[in-house]
């Protein structure tokens, strides 16, 4: 699924989509912090997501991080935290901001939502952001994936649906 939607619109539209759907357990994939942006003494997306979620409704004031800048240690930390329950909402339930490094080799099974903030940069990794749920023989829930894109991205989606033969339903708030 997509929702289509301005820049500014993304944070307020990613929590309703989190209201609305209600995830057991959810992976929100956001791009890497760009070098020009780290120089500049910017804060990384994730955390600028994070600070956002936690301030904006008591259920996802306990939100994990997972991003290519921690260290060994610390990213082990985050998922031993999101496997014992730990992160978001108690119940074995997470919610999870991550860059493309819990794409690959990251089982968190019990994950039922993906949404993709940012746009992947390619079709390989939208795919395996995708992998992260419904992880047979681990889940037999339905998963769910959803891209909050704007008008531009739009293309780059319709590629990723034509390289890897699927179709994306638009969503209508």
């Amino acid at each position: 699924m997509c929702q289509v939607c301005n820049r500014t619109e993304k944070n307020p539209m990613l929590l309703s989509l989190l209201q609305t759907d209600s995830p057991g357990s959810a992976i929100i994939f956001v791009s890497e912090q760009s070098g020009k942006s780290k120089k500049a003494g910017s804060a990384p997306p994730t955390t600028l997501l994070v600070d956002f979620l936690k301030s904006s409704c008591g259920r996802f004031s306990d939100v994990s991080l997972l991003e290519e800048d921690m260290n060994f240690n610390q990213r082990a930390a985050s998922l031993s935290e999101l496997r014992g329950g730990g992160g978001g909402g108690g119940g074995g339930g997470y919610l999870l901001v991550a860059t493309d490094i819990a794409a690959r080799g990251v089982d968190l099974p019990e994950t039922t939502h993906i949404y993709n903030f940012d746009i992947p940069k390619d079709a390989v990794n939208y795919l395996h952001r995708a992998g992260r749920t419904g992880r047979k023989p681990f889940s037999d829930k339905k998963c769910f994936v959803t891209s909050i894109i704007t008008v531009e991205e739009r293309f780059v989606l319709q590629r990723f649906e034509n390289e890897l033969m699927f179709c994306c339903e638009q969503l209508f708030f």
